[in-house]
Protein backbone atom coordinates (compact mmCIF):
# COMPACT_ATOMS: atom_id res chain seq x y z
CA UNK A 1 0.00 0.00 0.00
CA UNK A 2 1.26 3.48 -0.91
CA UNK A 3 1.19 6.30 1.66
CA UNK A 4 -0.70 9.26 0.20
CA UNK A 5 -0.28 11.82 3.00
CA UNK A 6 -3.92 12.23 3.93
CA UNK A 7 -5.51 12.19 7.36
CA UNK A 8 -4.14 12.76 10.84
CA UNK A 9 -1.14 10.48 10.94
CA UNK A 10 0.64 11.55 14.13
CA UNK A 11 0.00 8.06 15.52
CA UNK A 12 2.41 6.78 12.86
CA UNK A 13 5.30 8.45 14.72
CA UNK A 14 7.08 6.36 17.32
CA UNK A 15 10.51 5.91 18.84
CA UNK A 16 12.88 3.85 16.74
CA UNK A 17 13.67 0.29 17.71
CA UNK A 18 16.71 -1.83 16.95
CA UNK A 19 14.71 -3.69 14.28
CA UNK A 20 14.53 -0.39 12.33
CA UNK A 21 18.31 -0.33 11.83
CA UNK A 22 18.38 -1.31 8.13
CA UNK A 23 15.60 1.07 7.12
CA UNK A 24 17.24 3.90 9.08
CA UNK A 25 20.50 3.16 7.30
CA UNK A 26 18.76 3.50 3.93
CA UNK A 27 17.20 6.83 4.94
CA UNK A 28 20.53 8.18 6.19
CA UNK A 29 22.14 7.07 2.94
CA UNK A 30 19.67 9.40 1.17
CA UNK A 31 20.74 12.23 3.48
CA UNK A 32 24.50 11.69 3.18
CA UNK A 33 25.03 9.45 0.15
CA UNK A 34 28.81 9.73 0.10
CA UNK A 35 29.48 9.29 3.82
CA UNK A 36 32.21 6.79 4.59
CA UNK A 37 31.73 7.18 8.36
CA UNK A 38 28.05 6.22 8.57
CA UNK A 39 27.51 3.35 10.97
CA UNK A 40 23.98 2.72 12.28
CA UNK A 41 24.17 0.39 15.27
CA UNK A 42 21.29 -1.43 16.93
CA UNK A 43 22.99 -0.87 20.30
CA UNK A 44 23.04 2.90 19.72
CA UNK A 45 19.34 2.88 18.84
CA UNK A 46 18.72 1.15 22.19
CA UNK A 47 20.92 3.66 24.02
CA UNK A 48 19.00 6.58 22.52
CA UNK A 49 15.65 4.95 23.34
CA UNK A 50 16.69 4.50 26.98
CA UNK A 51 17.99 8.06 27.40
CA UNK A 52 15.36 10.50 28.73
CA UNK A 53 16.90 13.46 26.85
CA UNK A 54 17.47 11.92 23.43
CA UNK A 55 14.96 10.63 20.92
CA UNK A 56 15.10 8.94 17.55
CA UNK A 57 11.61 9.18 16.06
CA UNK A 58 10.41 7.39 12.94
CA UNK A 59 7.36 7.78 10.74
CA UNK A 60 6.15 4.19 10.33
CA UNK A 61 3.57 3.36 7.68
CA UNK A 62 2.62 -0.33 7.78
CA UNK A 63 6.13 -1.37 8.85
CA UNK A 64 7.90 0.87 6.33
CA UNK A 65 9.96 3.71 7.80
CA UNK A 66 9.23 6.72 5.57
CA UNK A 67 10.97 9.37 7.67
CA UNK A 68 13.02 10.00 10.77
CA UNK A 69 14.24 12.79 13.04
CA UNK A 70 16.58 12.94 16.02
CA UNK A 71 15.75 15.22 18.96
CA UNK A 72 18.25 16.04 21.69
CA UNK A 73 17.11 17.92 24.78
CA UNK A 74 19.85 20.12 26.23
CA UNK A 75 19.98 21.65 29.68
CA UNK A 76 21.17 25.21 30.18
CA UNK A 77 21.54 27.80 32.95
CA UNK A 78 20.54 30.92 31.00
CA UNK A 79 16.76 30.41 31.07
CA UNK A 80 16.17 28.94 34.53
CA UNK A 81 15.06 25.35 34.20
CA UNK A 82 13.97 25.66 30.57
CA UNK A 83 15.94 23.36 28.25
CA UNK A 84 16.22 23.66 24.48
CA UNK A 85 15.86 21.13 21.71
CA UNK A 86 18.19 20.33 18.87
CA UNK A 87 16.80 18.66 15.76
CA UNK A 88 19.23 16.57 13.73
CA UNK A 89 19.11 14.20 10.80
CA UNK A 90 15.58 14.86 9.61
CA UNK A 91 15.03 12.89 6.45
CA UNK A 92 12.02 11.69 4.47
CA UNK A 93 12.35 8.83 2.01
CA UNK A 94 12.95 10.29 -1.45
CA UNK A 95 9.91 8.44 -2.85
CA UNK A 96 7.61 9.93 -0.21
CA UNK A 97 8.50 13.62 -0.09
CA UNK A 98 5.81 16.34 -0.29
CA UNK A 99 3.34 14.12 1.62
CA UNK A 100 3.47 16.01 4.95
CA UNK A 101 5.75 13.43 6.61
CA UNK A 102 8.51 15.92 7.45
CA UNK A 103 5.90 18.42 8.63
CA UNK A 104 4.38 15.84 10.96
CA UNK A 105 7.78 14.83 12.34
CA UNK A 106 8.62 18.48 13.11
CA UNK A 107 5.19 19.07 14.66
CA UNK A 108 5.66 16.01 16.86
CA UNK A 109 9.04 17.30 18.03
CA UNK A 110 7.62 20.78 18.63
CA UNK A 111 4.71 19.46 20.70
CA UNK A 112 7.09 17.42 22.83
CA UNK A 113 9.39 20.42 23.32
CA UNK A 114 6.43 22.59 24.32
CA UNK A 115 5.28 19.94 26.81
CA UNK A 116 8.61 20.15 28.67
CA UNK A 117 8.79 23.96 28.37
CA UNK A 118 11.74 24.20 26.02
CA UNK A 119 13.02 27.71 25.38
CA UNK A 120 13.68 27.07 21.68
CA UNK A 121 14.30 24.45 19.03
CA UNK A 122 17.38 24.68 16.83
CA UNK A 123 18.47 22.80 13.76
CA UNK A 124 21.29 22.89 11.26
CA UNK A 125 20.97 22.08 7.59
CA UNK A 126 23.64 21.56 4.98
CA UNK A 127 24.16 24.89 3.21
CA UNK A 128 23.45 23.31 -0.20
CA UNK A 129 20.06 21.80 0.70
CA UNK A 130 17.94 24.68 -0.58
CA UNK A 131 14.72 22.67 -0.83
CA UNK A 132 15.11 21.65 2.80
CA UNK A 133 15.74 25.29 3.76
CA UNK A 134 12.47 26.30 2.10
CA UNK A 135 10.68 23.56 4.01
CA UNK A 136 12.16 24.63 7.36
CA UNK A 137 11.22 28.26 6.70
CA UNK A 138 7.63 27.25 5.83
CA UNK A 139 7.56 25.43 9.17
CA UNK A 140 8.54 28.60 11.04
CA UNK A 141 12.31 28.17 11.40
CA UNK A 142 14.32 31.32 10.75
CA UNK A 143 17.54 30.73 8.85
CA UNK A 144 18.72 34.31 9.33
CA UNK A 145 18.61 34.66 13.11
CA UNK A 146 21.84 32.72 13.75
CA UNK A 147 24.83 31.40 11.88
CA UNK A 148 25.77 27.79 12.43
CA UNK A 149 29.30 26.49 12.78
CA UNK A 150 30.63 22.94 12.77
CA UNK A 151 33.98 21.42 13.48
CA UNK A 152 34.32 17.73 12.78
CA UNK A 153 36.67 15.91 15.11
Amino acid sequence: MEYNGTGADIDMIREAERADRNQLYELYRMLVPNSKKMNVLEEQIDTIKNDPNNFLFVFDFDGEILGTVTLNICLQALHGTRPYGIVENIIVHENHRSKRIGKQLLQYVEEYCKSIHCHRIMLLSNSTRERAHQFFEREGYDGFVSKGFKRYI
